[in-house]
């Protein structure tokens, strides 16, 4: 059987884009000691980008696609 996980994390920002640099790495190294040694886990991928407006996505209606 395959699965996915997500998770959504918004971060708001005093310190503008070297605070958010900072933030993605320590997101990164969680991430990787989350999965480092997990038989199960076949791949992962952290991605960090600019969030628009103050409403939360609702993760259960999100669609992802393969490129």
């Amino acid at each position: 059987m395959k699965a996915r996980g997500v998770v959504i994390i918004d971060f708001e920002f005093e310190g503008g884009f070297k605070e958010a640099g900072e933030q993605q790495v320590a997101l990164e190294d969680a991430i990787s000691k989350l999965v480092t040694g997990n038989k199960s886990v076949v791949y992962h991928q952290v991605d960090m980008k600019e969030r628009r407006g103050d409403n939360p996505p609702d993760i259960s209606k999100m669609k992802f696609r393969n490129s």
